[in-house]
């Protein structure tokens, strides 16, 4: 983004403390007796105290309901509190901050008052970065969240304890992260225990405002935690990383200090930086460590969840990340990428026929001069252990360490594991020690830079059916329905303000609908939830929906009509072949109840 529209959001954010929080004035009009003490403590009352749960009405239908007896000022004080959320992000569209007041205010005699005192430029035209689906998802978390640190500093400042804008910043910098730490006013419980232990976008985003020299600009902890994960090899051996009570913050701080050493200042977020540490991995610095330490790992779930992408990603992500162990190959890894990384990751895909002999070793008769003969054949795995062993690059400054190979095993529940595998999970425990195999002549020694990813549907072969030996040897990971990756897969396509509700409450029904499978049909369960990506296919089914019968039409009927082509064409047709053993009565009660949950999202 421009550095002028950077510099008016921390400009704005420096009115509103001076306006809103070390006075109680407004920060977007030109109203005294706006940002109180007393009108936030109503907002409160109004929003906190009396929220709405469920999927039912959206956001702004909430907010009317709640705010329906509220004054002018109560209202405005609300207003602030949305401008502050959307404040950082650039990725809420322009008309939306502007539009956000008069959605709040509604009232004609409250819009035309804001409308003639409100300044100049109040909403920016870009932020200071993407705040992320999550900031969009959890919004009422969110301005809870803004509220009662908003409360805290008042309280703060009514003391004498806050007398500038600094010392507000540093209120922030020291207080942002345990703002639920007690329930200090009294939130209802139920609401309080959806608040104490979440994680907040706008926790790391007010952050950075408060001091934008040395938090980043990231909204979501896992962001923060895999940009660690990626580059800590360029300050682990340095003095200041080794200070006690390091905050990831501060790791973060030190990360960018060393890559402007090397001249790289761009933002994490910049092409050059965002390709090393985001492979669209969720948990990637948790799944980087699991790959290092155990060195092999299965994604098990329903399908359509993404465990082949998702594998594919770690491996991508997981041998990256050992490249940059040594700071001279950030240089190269800049100027030309690692080279030859698909080399390094193999994968097979396992199905009914693949055997011990494919895989390991086995006899082939073979023609000779003599006739034929039966001899010894090594199977593909050996073909990936001489391209593990034969790896040049290294990892650590001695040159001893070799860059890691990663082998992917595709829908492992398709063979019988254990007579598959045979003497590899010996090879796996014991590694760089020769384990003679059941073909003579053949011994089989695993190195230390091979690490295997194997992914599997639950559907098929569920992981209590497999052996202990199997099951120690793998760490499980589950991989299921996400509905925020559902939300993000959905964006690409329905960008549009107007496909704002509809796409929200679609994820919603979606979710609703696994809950569904998951818990309330006992011949199913968690296992047979419908993965994110078969519900993601609205997209294409609504451009061809839309190609063929669409234009001129309104967006809202087309969105149902396409909603119901994808039931009938896969979610029904799914749902049933799941159902294959249970009476039809039951079934076509199922399947009535299912079609409710995913029309109405309840």
């Amino acid at each position: 983004m421009r550095e002028d529209n950077k510099q008016h959001v921390y400009q704005l954010y420096t009115n509103f403390i001076e306006h809103c929080l070390l006075k109680n004035n407004a920060a977007l009009t030109n109203e005294e007796d706006i940002f109180s003490l007393e009108n936030l403590f109503k907002v409160k009352a109004c929003f906190l105290d009396k929220a709405i749960d469920g999927s039912g009405p959206s956001y702004w239908d909430k907010i009317k309901l709640q705010f329906q007896e509220a004054n002018y000022q109560v209202r405005l004080c609300f207003v602030h509190l949305n401008w502050l959320w959307y404040l950082p992000a650039n990725d809420i569209k322009p008309e939306t901050k502007k539009d956000t007041p008069f959605w709040i205010l509604k009232d004609e005699e409250f819009t035309e008052r804001f409308n003639n005192n409100k300044k100049d430029n109040y909403f920016p035209l870009e932020g200071i970065g993407s705040a992320g689906q999550y900031h969009k998802t959890n919004k009422p978390m969110e301005i809870n969240f803004l509220l009662i640190l908003c409360i805290l500093i008042k309280q703060a400042v009514e003391k004498g304890e806050l007398n500038s804008v600094e010392d507000v910043n540093d209120f922030i910098i020291n207080n942002a992260n345990n703002v639920f730490d007690e329930n200090t006013y009294n939130i209802p419980e139920k609401e309080y225990k959806l608040l104490e232990n979440r994680a907040f976008a706008m926790q790391n985003l007010i952050m950075h405002l408060a001091k934008p020299e040395y938090y980043e600009p990231i909204a979501s902890k896992q962001d923060k935690a895999a940009i660690k994960s990626n580059f800590y090899a360029l300050i682990k051996d340095t003095e200041e990383a080794k200070a006690e009570g390091l905050t990831i913050d501060d790791e973060i701080h030190l990360i960018k200090k060393e890559l402007e050493k090397s001249g790289i200042t761009n933002s994490f977020y910049a092409p050059q930086l965002w390709s090393i540490w985001n492979k669209g991995l969720h948990n990637v610095s948790e799944d980087i460590m699991t790959l290092q330490f155990k060195k092999a790992l299965v994604y098990y779930g329903p399908p359509g969840t993404g465990k082949t992408h998702t594998a594919k990603a770690l491996a991508e992500s997981f041998i990256t990340n050992h490249f940059l162990h040594r700071k001279e190959n950030l240089k190269e890894y800049f100027d030309n990428g690692l080279k030859d990384i698909d080399d390094r990751i193999h994968k097979l895909q396992f199905n009914p026929n693949t055997s011990y002999e494919d895989f390991i070793a086995g006899y082939q008769l073979k023609a000779t001069e003599k006739g034929s003969e039966t001899i010894a054949v090594k199977g593909q795995l050996f073909d990936i252990i001489e391209k593990a062993n034969k790896e040049n690059k290294t990892t650590d400054e001695k040159g001893q360490v070799k860059l890691p190979h990663v082998l992917i095993l595709d829908e492992i529940n398709r063979v019988d594991l254990s007579r598959v595998f045979g003497e590899l999970f010996s090879a796996m425990e014991y590694r760089n020690e020769p384990i003679k195999t059941a073909i003579k002549g053949i011994e089989l020694t695993m190195p230390d830079n091979l690490h295997i990813i194997g992914t599997m549907n639950e559907i098929d072969f569920s992981v209590e059916r497999m052996d202990f030996a199997l099951r120690r040897r793998f760490v499980w990971k589950f991989k299921g329905y996400n509905d925020a990756v559902l939300l993000e897969m959905l964006g690409v396509y329905f960008n549009d303000k107007h496909f704002e509700e509809l796409k929200n409450d679609y994820v919603d029904a979606c979710s609703a609908l696994n809950y569904y499978i998951s818990n309330n049909i006992e011949e199913l369960g968690e296992a047979y939830q419908i993965g994110h990506t078969f519900f993601a296919e609205l997209s294409k089914v609504y451009q061809e929906h839309y190609n063929l019968t669409g234009k001129g039409r309104l967006k809202k009927k087309l969105f149902k009509e396409t909603k119901d082509i994808l039931w009938s064409i896969s979610i029904e047709p799914m749902l049933v072949a799941f159902l294959g053993n249970t009476d039809k009565a039951s079934v076509k009660e199922y399947i009535n109840r299912a079609y409710a949950i995913f029309s109405n999202g309840k």
